[in-house]
C-alpha cells in the first residue's frame, strides 16, 4: 500500500511538472528576435494648385526686354520749391526755412555772364558772398540746395558754352559755389531758344562720371494729352542715350487746357510718364514713375490758368498715387496772399487769397 501511495504521488508530481513546462518558456530555447519594422517611404504630397492670394515667398520677376533707364546717382530730395535769387532783395533762406519748415529748395537761375562764365541771373557773380551766406544758413538747418541752370529768361549757359567740356566745367563751378551735388537743368524753348541737346547730354555725362552729380531735367509739357514737348523728349533721349541717370521734372504750368486744371496737370504728367515707359521698356513702370517729378506754378500762372490751393492738394495726392518721386513749385517767395485778385502773374505773391506758406505745406504732405 505504501508502495502504491508513493507511485501515485510520483505520478501527480510528474503531471504538475509537465503542466508547468507547457506554460513557462524553456530556458534552453533561444528566443526569436522580434521582426524588424518595415520601413515606410514618405511620399511628398502633390504641389498645391496655384492660389490667387499673395505667395509667401516672392518669385523672381521675369526680366523686361528693351532699353533701360540708366543706372547711376539720382536726386534724393522729394519736395523742393524754387527760390528766385535774381530778383532783389536776396532772400534769407535760413529765416524762410524756420518760418515755413521748408529746407530743400531749388536755387534759380544760373545763366551765362561773360562768355561761358556762370552767374546768378546773368549779373551776380556765382561766388557772391551774400549768396554764399544765405545758402550756408539753409544748409545749417539740414537743407539740400539744388542749383538750377536755365529758366524762362536770359542767356543760357547751354547756348553760350561752345562744347561739352566747357559746359560741364561751368556747371561744376556753380555747384561748388554753394557746395552741393544736385543740379537742375531747366530748358524752356517756348521763347525761341535753340539748345544743343547733344552738348547738354555730353556735358552731363562728364559731370556725372567725374563728380557723381545728381541730375534733374526740368522740361515743358505741351498739353494734357501729349505730355512733354518735342524738345523735352529729345533732351531726355539724348541724356539717356549717354548713360546719364536723371530725374525728369515736368513743368505742369502755362499750357492750354480745358476742364479741371488739376486734372489737366495730372493728365500731362501721366502722358509724359507713358512716353518715358516707351523710351525705357526694360525698366519696371514703378521705377520709371519714381524718376518723374511734377512742378506746378502756384496761384496765378503766366497764362489764364490759376492753381488754387485745392488744385495743388489734388496734384500732390495724384503724384503720390502715381508713385512719382518729386513735387515742386514756382515759387517759394510767391507763397503768400499779398496780391489776391491780381490778373497778372507777380514775382512776390501768388495772386490768390491764401495763408502764408499754404502751398508749401500742401507740397510737404507728399514727403
Amino acid at each position: 500500500m505504501l508502495v502504491a501511495l508513493r507511485a501515485a504521488l510520483a505520478g501527480v508530481a510528474l503531471t504538475m511538472v509537465l503542466v508547468a513546462c507547457s506554460v513557462l518558456p524553456s530556458p534552453l530555447r533561444t528566443p526569436q528576435p522580434e521582426p524588424a519594422p518595415v520601413a515606410r517611404t514618405e511620399v511628398a504630397p502633390p504641389p498645391a494648385a496655384p492660389s490667387r492670394a499673395a505667395p509667401t515667398t516672392a518669385a523672381a520677376a521675369p526680366a523686361r526686354s528693351g532699353a533701360r533707364a540708366p543706372d547711376g546717382p539720382l536726386p534724393t530730395v522729394r519736395v523742393a520749391p524754387y527760390v528766385d535769387l535774381t530778383t532783389p532783395p536776396l532772400p534769407d533762406l535760413g529765416a524762410i526755412a524756420d518760418a515755413s519748415g521748408q529746407r530743400d529748395v531749388v536755387l534759380a537761375f544760373v545763366l551765362a555772364g561773360s562768355s561761358c562764365a556762370p552767374t546768378w541771373g546773368g549779373t551776380t557773380p556765382i561766388d557772391d558772398p551774400a549768396v554764399r551766406r544765405t545758402v550756408t544758413a539753409l544748409k545749417a538747418r539740414g537743407g539740400t540746395p539744388t542749383v538750377s541752370s536755365g529758366g524762362a529768361v536770359g542767356t543760357y549757359l547751354e547756348t553760350r558754352c561752345p562744347d561739352a567740356r566747357s559746359l560741364a566745367d561751368a556747371y561744376g563751378q556753380a555747384l561748388d559755389a554753394v557746395g552741393t551735388d544736385h543740379l537742375d537743368v531747366d530748358v524752356e524753348t517756348d521763347t525761341g531758344r535753340a539748345v544743343s541737346v547733344a552738348r547738354i547730354g555730353d556735358a552731363l555725362a562728364l559731370l556725372q562720371r567725374e563728380r557723381g552729380t545728381k541730375v534733374t531735367l526740368t522740361v515743358q509739357v505741351q498739353d494734357a494729352s501729349t505730355g512733354m514737348t518735342t524738345t523735352a523728349r529729345e533732351l531726355v533721349r539724348a541724356v539717356s542715350d549717354r548713360g546719364v541717370a536723371a530725374r525728369v521734372n515736368l513743368m505742369v504750368m502755362n499750357f492750354p487746357a480745358s476742364g479741371s486744371w488739376s486734372g489737366a496737370m495730372l493728365g500731362a504728367a501721366a502722358a509724359s510718364t507713358r512716353t518715358l515707359e516707351a523710351m525705357w521698356p526694360g525698366t519696371d513702370p514703378a521705377d520709371v514713375a519714381a524718376r518723374v517729378g511734377v512742378t506746378l506754378m502756384l496761384g496765378r500762372n503766366d497764362t489764364d490758368a490759376t492753381t488754387t490751393l485745392a488744385d495743388a492738394q489734388a496734384v500732390v495726392a495724384g503724384a503720390r498715387r502715381a508713385g512719382y518721386g518729386f513735387v515742386g513749385a514756382w515759387s517759394l517767395l510767391r507763397d503768400n496772399g499779398g496780391c489776391a485778385g491780381t490778373t497778372d502773374e507777380q514775382d512776390d505773391c501768388s495772386g490768390v487769397d491764401q495763408d502764408r506758406w499754404a502751398f508749401t505745406r500742401a507740397l510737404q504732405r507728399f514727403g
